[in-house]
């Protein structure tokens, strides 16, 4: 193989190599509670770690008990600071991609909650409460 040729080659096959690996490091903070007895309810933010006054992508998935996941819900949620109090911080979550999904922002930095309100034909309303342990500065 000619000599010129090999920097290229090693350039070539390391920008490849970041590249493909950068989905590898992708971070997501992922949160877990039980809901409708003994199913679950999770919470996914698109970042980690969370930082204030950014726009979050978030995913909610709610299975029951048989593990499907319930797409028929009407869900409301709420930001809150559990220490301190807050302006309301409602951010809207629709049914998009197998998913409710919707996009939040942190106003500060500290522990925040996110409560989930779940309200689904011939059911009780079900509150979920999500405790984010650390949202960081941006």
């Amino acid at each position: 193989m000619n000599k010129p040729v090999r920097p290229v080659l090693l350039i070539l096959a390391t920008i490849l190599l970041l590249s493909s690996s950068a989905v590898l490091f992708a971070a997501e903070t992922s949160l877990e509670r039980p809901a409708f007895k003994s199913g679950k309810a999770t919470l996914t933010f698109a970042d980690a770690p969370l930082k204030t006054m950014t726009e979050t992508p978030f995913a909610i998935k709610i299975t029951g008990d048989t593990g499907i996941v319930i797409s028929d819900a009407k869900l409301s949620t709420a930001l809150d600071m559990p220490d301190m109090p807050m302006p309301p911080n409602h951010p809207a979550a629709t049914w998009k991609d197998g998913a409710y999904r919707g996009t939040a922002i942190f106003t500060m930095a500290g522990a925040w909650e996110m409560t989930v309100n779940i309200q689904r034909p011939g059911y009780d309303q079900e509150h979920v409460i999500f405790k984010i342990d650390q949202v960081m500065m941006k």
